[in-house]
């Protein structure tokens, strides 16, 4: 009886320990693949920023040729226009920054 007894207790230890690697095997791969989104999502971020940067340097190239022989160009522009710009820039940057924290214009 007694070695009945020390082979049901080693075995209710061994099915013990085997469910405690299981779980530290589920959680070690839910933390991994929490990492890899985290990182996914971060380098699509990045990405994005980059392809709104070269947007924005394509459009001022744009704009640069298209009114660098117009007599408007060198003429004042109304507070309203800039303020109203200034408006959606600033909209931009909160709809990007929902995502990670921008940096200011330097």
């Amino acid at each position: 009886m007694h070695y009945n007894n020390a082979a049901a207790e080693q075995k209710t230890r061994a099915d013990g320990a085997e469910q405690q690697v299981n779980s530290t095997q589920a959680i070690a791969a839910n933390v991994l693949t929490a990492m890899t989104i985290f990182n996914s999502i971060a380098e699509a971020n990045k990405n994005a920023k980059e392809q709104i940067a070269l947007d924005a340097s394509g459009a001022a190239a744009d704009i640069k040729v298209a009114v660098a022989n117009d007599d408007c160009a060198t003429a004042g522009i109304p507070a309203g226009a800039v303020k109203r710009l200034q408006q959606y820039k600033d909209s931009l940057r909160h709809r990007s920054g929902s995502a990670a924290t921008l940096q200011p214009d330097s």
